[in-house]
C-alpha cells in the first residue's frame, strides 16, 4: 500500500496543472491571432503591389505607343484628343499579352480594373507661326485602391467613374482611395529640327 502511494506522489510531480495548461492555451491563441492578422495584411500588401506593377506596365505601354507615332500624326490628333477630360480606356488587370480581341475574357484577368487616359498637348509655336515646335505626351492610369482600411472607396463607385482630377491633391475632387500612375514626355518636331539644322551655317 505504501509503495502505491509513493508512486502516485512521484507521478504527480512530473504532470501539469490545469492552470498551467489554460495559460499555455491563452498564450498560443494570442500568438495565432497575431500571425493571422499579419498574414492578412501581407496578402493585402501583395495585392496592392501587384496593382501598382500592372498600372506601371500599362502606363509604359501606352506611352510607348504614343512615342512610336510620328510627330505629324501626334500634331494632327491634338484637336481630337485635347478635351476637358481625355477619353477613358478601360483595361483588365492581369491580362496576359495575347493575340485575342480586347472584348474577349482571358482566364485569370479582372475585367475593367484600370482606366487609362492619354493626351497630346502643344507646347509652343515656332517663330509665332502655326507650326507646332513640340508636344507633351501625357498618360495617367487610375484604379480603386482598397488597401487602405481607414479610407476605402465608396461601395457604389466604379472604375469607369474615375477621372484624372481625383488623383491631383491640389484639386477639390481629389480622392485618396484613387491609385494612379502618371507619365509624361516631351516630343520635339523632327521636321522643324531638320529645317533649323539646314538653315544654320
Amino acid at each position: 500500500m505504501m509503495r502505491f502511494r509513493s508512486r502516485l506522489r512521484t507521478y504527480s510531480v512530473f504532470g501539469f496543472t490545469l492552470v498551467e495548461v489554460l495559460v499555455a492555451q491563452v498564450i498560443f491563441a494570442i500568438s495565432v491571432v497575431g500571425v493571422v492578422a499579419l498574414m492578412g495584411r501581407s496578402i493585402e500588401s501583395q495585392r496592392a503591389s501587384r496593382e501598382l506593377r500592372e498600372a506601371e506596365r500599362l502606363a509604359q505601354a501606352l506611352m510607348a505607343d504614343l512615342s512610336a507615332r510620328g510627330f505629324l500624326e501626334l500634331a494632327e490628333g491634338i484637336e481630337r484628343v485635347e478635351q476637358a477630360e481625355p477619353q477613358p480606356l478601360l483595361v483588365d488587370l492581369g491580362r496576359p499579352p495575347a493575340d485575342l480581341p480586347v472584348d474577349e475574357h482571358v482566364v485569370g484577368s479582372v475585367r475593367g480594373a484600370f482606366v487609362a487616359f492619354r493626351r497630346v498637348e502643344p507646347l509652343g509655336l515656332v517663330d509665332g507661326q502655326a507650326q507646332i515646335g513640340a508636344v507633351r505626351l501625357w498618360v495617367i492610369v487610375l484604379w480603386l485602391d482598397t488597401s487602405n482600411p481607414v479610407m476605402p472607396p465608396p461601395a457604389g463607385l466604379r472604375v469607369s467613374d474615375l477621372v484624372p482630377r481625383m488623383a491631383d491633391p491640389s484639386d477639390p475632387e481629389f480622392r485618396p482611395y484613387v491609385g494612379h500612375v502618371q507619365l509624361s514626355a516631351v516630343r520635339v518636331n523632327d521636321a522643324w529640327l531638320a529645317s533649323t539644322a539646314e538653315v544654320s551655317p
